[in-house]
């Protein structure tokens, strides 16, 4: 039994869904998310005509919208994934520059009391101070 040919109107409603899939549309703008007004408009169709009479192309429609949300979706989830990534990595910095600056002050601060000792030994009057080579 030969198969029913295919319709003029379905078959420009149909050849506008495969432009807007691959990004090539004649009528709309390039970019255009696929929706049923993009393609009506591609097809120079009104849209209560693809809802009323061409489920088949209906199902299509909401399959690449669905896609294209999916698409989206997966886009901004690997993007919240790295930004965790890079957020995890600058605390770790931070938690490394803080033991680094706590080792520092504390350095600087028995460098600060070595300072005082020696500088009051200095200031005392029984201090004869020789300004040759230090003793090893």
């Amino acid at each position: 039994m030969p198969k029913p040919s295919e319709s003029d109107t379905h078959k420009r409603i149909r050849l506008a869904i495969v432009r807007l899939e691959n990004g090539q549309p004649k009528v709309v703008e390039k970019g255009r998310k696929i929706s049923v007004a993009a393609v009506a408009e591609e097809a120079g169709v009104s849209r209560a005509l693809i809802h009323k009479d061409y489920p088949d192309l209906m199902e299509r429609i909401r399959g690449n919208a669905n896609k294209a949300i999916q698409r989206q979706r997966d886009e901004k989830h690997d993007k919240l994934k790295d930004e965790r990534a890079k957020n995890r990595q600058l605390r770790e910095k931070i938690v490394e520059l803080t033991e680094q600056r706590n080792k520092l002050a504390s350095k600087n601060a028995t460098l600060e009391l070595e300072n005082r000792r020696l500088s009051s030994i200095l200031e005392s009057k029984n201090v004869t101070v020789f300004w040759g080579k230090p003793s090893e």
